[in-house]
């Protein structure tokens, strides 16, 4: 009978099991990937998760598979079985982001076409032995059409203010031609920053209960191969497409979660916006992503810690007063709870390790030290450090606690760093060198808010009440009461500032076009692209990321 080779792994509470496809040859601890999942990465930004997500859907798509896969997990505790391939698109990538000679002669004084082609191709051939671009030559009727092709797609860049190489670089996802595996510069699948946070998004996507709905707006508004961007990326990337992988998709532990239907029901709720062109839909919807990504984190840290309480919320400082004011003070005191929670969930996971009858057999033995040192490879893929003493083995109570220790002081690309990031990158969360860290949302991120979760015209209250009771996002003083559970004489932070903060996000979201004020007592928040009269007459504007 052959052996599991991942049967033995220590499981959270109402986890599946790991898949057997699962690699976890380079994992050397597996507590925060037992709680959260292989992996959240921290180098890995939501517009990269998204774009990976992506991924996938295009692969089954390709495959003739529907975009998501039937789910048995939540009656059997077996983990999904997803292989995908991911495009190269190695031409494209090149033109975009490596080759700087074409603009170049294009811009020059010869107008001679065939000179021109010549020139540059030369440069091809010096500069990049092996490159074959020849073919543009039959795509394009002249030298200067390609070169404003190639100019045009490049506005396409996400994250074009990122330092990343070249071969890390990504364009909007509009389509199948306009993908790019993570690749080192020989083309070998490194995942340097797209390192499975985007599996992990599609997994809670694909165990969400809209799954099928939301597969059909998937496929009718991001998988299309016939939108101009991606007919123009194939015209340049070439014809011939070439993959890499054969990617076993990630692993993610809890079969079904409240987080995963809200994210779903997000996405849902943006791709349905139809009078919005999907190009523009893509910024809300990294940001929406991320946000229940970061949420996902917090939510399994708390049911992992075992507390009966809701995840403390968001405090989110509309007011940017500069020094440490009540409002800002409180905001930071937020993200510095959030940040201890993780640390807090992986003790509580050792703890039930601990606590087990299995453990208990292990310090009761004459062999402990030994039997300690073979379960915890066992249960968590580690091994102790070398002893100072060579004769002597660390008892299990001290393997037990190194263990811990290492896992709660990750100071690597932990659980706790993915979480900051995200929660910088989608636009909530601000860090100043002299002022610390603190929750305050951009425009951009507030105007995903609104789309996300706005048809008809909503009271500002019940605006306010909605990002509470789904985000657990507060800002003025009633929402903070309920989150915090306290009466009104016992705010965290004075009710005047909490008023002031109020009133501030009302004025945002006015200037932004998202709040009509009736009367002094009346005020609605708006999303004219709801509405295809407004969406059409140009009556507001996305923001710009």
């Amino acid at each position: 009978m052959t052996t599991s080779r991942n049967q033995h792994l220590q499981l959270a509470k109402n986890a599946v099991r790991v898949p057997e496809t699962q690699n976890l040859s380079s994992v050397k601890l597996w507590c925060e990937y037992a709680v959260w999942g292989l992996l959240f990465y921290d180098d890995q930004s939501p517009w990269l998760t998204v774009v990976e997500a992506l991924h996938i859907c295009f692969h089954r798509k390709v495959q003739g598979d529907p975009v998501f896969t039937p789910v048995a997990c939540v009656a059997s505790a077996e983990h999904e079985a997803i292989t995908y391939r991911l495009r190269l698109n190695y031409e494209l990538r090149h033109m975009l982001f490596r080759d700087r000679e074409v603009i170049r002669i294009a811009n020059g004084q010869s107008v001679d076409e065939k000179a021109r082609w010549q020139a540059w191709l030369d440069t091809v051939s010096r500069d990049y032995a092996g490159l074959e671009l020849g073919y543009l030559q039959d795509e394009f009727e002249t030298f200067g059409e390609m070169a404003r092709s190639v100019e045009l797609l490049r506005t396409a860049e996400i994250e074009a203010q990122s330092a990343k190489r070249w071969t890390s670089r990504h364009i909007l996802p509009l389509g199948p031609d306009m993908l790019f595996a993570d690749v080192n510069d020989k083309n070998s699948l490194d995942r340097k920053f797209m390192r499975r946070t985007g599996e992990m998004l599609y997994l809670m996507l694909n165990r969400a209960t809209q799954r099928d709905e939301l597969g059909e707006l998937i496929e009718r508004r991001l998988l299309g191969a016939a939108s101009p961007w991606n007919r123009l990326a194939k015209r340049i990337g070439g014809s011939i497409p070439a993959s890499v992988g054969d990617t076993h998709i990630g692993y993610l532990p809890v079969a079904s979660a409240t987080s995963y239907d809200r994210l779903a029901e997000d996405w849902v709720a943006l791709l349905s916006l139809r009078n919005i062109p999907v190009e523009n839909l893509l910024d809300p919807l990294e940001r929406v992503s991320g946000l229940m990504q970061i949420l996902y984190i917090l939510e399994r840290a708390q049911e992992t810690i075992g507390d009966d309480v809701p995840v403390p919320p968001f405090f989110l400082d509309l007011l940017g007063a500069p020094g440490n004011n009540p409002i800002r003070k409180l905001s930071a005191n937020q993200f510095k709870r959030h940040r201890s929670m993780s640390v807090e969930a992986i003790g509580a996971f050792i703890d039930t390790f601990a606590s087990s009858d299995e453990w208990s057999g292990v310090l009761a033995s004459a062999a402990g030290a030994k039997e300690a040192m073979d379960l915890l490879a066992s249960r968590f893929l580690w091994r102790p450090g070398r002893s100072p003493n060579p004769d002597r083995m660390p008892s299990p109570q001290d393997q037990l606690a190194e263990l811990r220790t290492q896992a709660q002081n990750s100071k690597g690309h932990s659980i706790t760093s993915t979480f900051s990031n995200h929660a910088k990158h989608i636009g909530m969360l601000r860090a100043q060198r002299s002022s610390g860290t603190w929750y305050a949302p951009s425009d951009a991120f507030l105007e995903a808010l609104v789309l996300v979760n706005v048809t008809t015209p909503m009271e500002f209250g019940d605006f306010l009440h909605r990002l509470m009771t789904r985000y657990s996002i507060v800002i003025g003083p009633e929402e903070v009461r309920a989150a915090f559970n306290v009466k009104t004489s016992a705010l965290p932070a004075p009710l005047a500032d909490l008023k002031d903060n109020e009133r501030r996000l009302e004025d945002r979201l006015r200037v932004l076009g998202f709040l009509d004020r009736k009367s002094d007592d009346c005020a609605f928040v708006i999303n004219p692209f709801h509405d295809a009269t407004a969406a059409t007459s140009g009556a507001a504007q996305l923001v710009h990321a």
